[in-house]
């Protein structure tokens, strides 16, 4: 009985190799899967954090926009809107924006107590492969009291 055993073990030389070497290669597919998976998510959240930002960026736009169109002045009976479609780029500095634009652009359409006027506001944040560009459209018009 002693001799068929390392009779035996003379026929599985090298098993346990293929079964090293298959092991590794699965573990190894295995962990590529997963640092694939962990790099789309943080590339999702980057996305997602850049939006929200531009949109900010573009809201801000939108904002300053309708304050340059209906100033806040008790003293002038009827203050003259300032409605340009030459776009005018704000580069911001404060932390929560800082690497985030905005592009405001603003048309006049009719004329007189009939105009109406068209803001587009472009926010863009991030750069390269992770440049977030958001645009927000606004209608506004004179109330005639």
């Amino acid at each position: 009985m002693r001799r068929s055993f390392p009779s035996s073990r003379r026929h599985q030389k090298g098993s346990m190799l293929i079964i090293s070497v298959f092991a590794i290669t699965a573990l190894a597919a295995l962990g590529a899967a997963l640092m694939q998976i962990n790099w789309s998510q943080s590339d999702t959240t980057a996305r997602e954090v850049l939006g929200a930002r531009a949109w900010f960026a573009a809201n801000s736009g939108t904002e300053s926009a309708m304050a340059r169109l209906f100033p806040h002045a008790m003293d002038v009976a009827k203050p003259v809107a300032d409605c340009d479609e030459t776009p005018r780029v704000t580069k911001f500095n404060p932390d929560g924006l800082r690497g985030c634009s905005v592009s405001v652009t603003c048309k006049v359409i009719g004329e007189n107590e009939l105009a109406q006027y068209r803001i587009e506001s472009k926010g863009e944040c991030g750069s390269g492969h992770l440049k977030v560009v958001r645009v927000q459209e606004s209608w506004a018009k004179e109330l005639m009291l």
